[in-house]
Order: structure tokens, then C-alpha cells, then sequence
């Protein structure tokens, strides 16, 4: 993870990345999708790719990994 991403979480009173990646899914659920692009359009290259793993990894809904990895 990258330092800006930490300080991106710490702008929203996160403590993790792990916190600023469950917003972003957060946000997909509850239909907030500008938010959702605006949040990802923030992160670095590295760290969108980190995101994607992670949603791969912890989801089973593919609307959000498909959301997120069309954005990139």
C-alpha cells in the first residue's frame, strides 16, 4: 500500500486501508457511484490494483469487482 493511500484514509477518520477499500464497497452497495468514482479516481495505479485484488478476494458479487475494474 502506498503512503497515500493511508492519508487517504486518515482524511475520512480511517485508520487502515483495509477501512478505505470496505468504504469504497460500502458506497457501490448503497448506490453512491459518483462517490464510488471519485474515490477511486483518488488512488494511485498501485493501489486500484490492490483494491481489485482485495474486492476479489473478500466478495462474491461481481457487479462490484466488474464497477471498480472498468474504471481502471
Amino acid at each position: 500500500m502506498s503512503k497515500k493511500l493511508i492519508t487517504l484514509a486518515k482524511e475520512l477518520d480511517f485508520t487502515t486501508e483495509t477501512e478505505y477499500f470496505d468504504y469504497l464497497i460500502e458506497s457501490h452497495i448503497n448506490g453512491q457511484f459518483t462517490q464510488c468514482r471519485n474515490l477511486f479516481n483518488t488512488m494511485k495505479k498501485e493501489d486500484k490494483k490492490e483494491f481489485i485484488k482485495y474486492v476479489d478476494n473478500s466478495y462474491t458479487e461481481k457487479d462490484i469487482k466488474d464497477f471498480y475494474f472498468n474504471l481502471l
